[in-house]
């Protein structure tokens, strides 16, 4: 499959790449150049500069391609926050459209869906609650590109899937004791969860735009990431429950 990667080169988009790259063809794509050891590493792949918030370049690079996966992300910016996250999200369906694509993966927080209106809450909560993403800029204008993508799979022969994910760790990083927000993933479990929505058989999919909640088996089950294993087949294997050990009992 040819994928067009949109923000790979930032946190989380190596890991992808990493995990894609055996598999599919990339296009490797981001605002800043790739950086040379990442094109050192996976010299087989197609590297260029893209500009989410410009519609041309994202038509063009979407050209020839079989799927498209967004990874690009504003947080504070109030201006470019909305230009990337809720414009590009435009952009991106646009170009689908017209290129006939019908696969695009998003990323995004967990509040695009399950924001303040979700804290008092603290048990078993699942990605098809009602957003309540609040009024921070961040998780409102990922919402308004999550918005974006989903009236566009109304209109149009296109499938979105959603991934929202949130406390991205290194393994080293699980220590027992340490505790965290209980929305804990490995990036290496966040790349799998990328490459199996976009392997899944769109068919096996409930509507042409899902959400899922991505993160590792935590104990409080405050959230459910049970869709995602359900549907796409998710299985993290980062043992993030051992934050919450204390470390003379996280080897029993």
């Amino acid at each position: 499959m040819d994928i067009l990667l949109i923000g790979a080169t930032g946190f989380f988009g190596p890991h992808v790449v990493k995990e894609l790259a055996p598999h599919h063809r990339l296009r490797i794509t981001d605002v800043r150049p790739a950086p040379p050891e990442m094109r050192e590493q996976f010299p087989d792949h197609q590297y260029f500069d893209l500009d989410v918030t410009s519609q041309e370049q994202v038509m063009e690079g979407a050209d020839g391609v079989d799927a498209i996966v967004n990874l690009s992300v504003v947080r504070h910016h109030p201006v470019l926050a909305f230009q990337v996250n809720a414009l590009g999200c435009y952009h991106i369906m646009k170009a689908a459209v017209e290129h006939g694509i019908r696969r695009m993966v998003n990323t995004g927080p967990h509040f695009t869906v399950a924001g303040p209106s979700y804290e008092h809450f603290d048990f078993r909560i699942n990605p098809d609650v009602p957003p309540q993403p609040g009024t921070g800029l961040y998780p409102i204008t990922k919402s308004l590109g999550h918005e974006v993508c989903r009236v566009f799979t109304e209109h149009h022969d296109v499938y979105v899937q959603d991934l929202l994910l949130y406390s991205l760790r290194e393994e080293d990083e699980l220590t027992a004791g340490a505790g965290g927000v209980p929305f804990v993933v490995t990036w290496a479990d966040a790349a799998q969860a990328v490459r199996l929505a976009l392997e899944i058989d769109l068919a096996r999919l409930p509507s042409k735009c899902e959400v899922f909640f991505i993160f590792g088996d935590i104990p409080q089950q405050r959230f459910l990431n049970d869709k995602a294993k359900r549907i796409l087949g998710f299985q993290p294997e980062g043992d993030v429950a051992v934050l919450w050990k204390r470390p003379g009992a996280a080897e029993g």
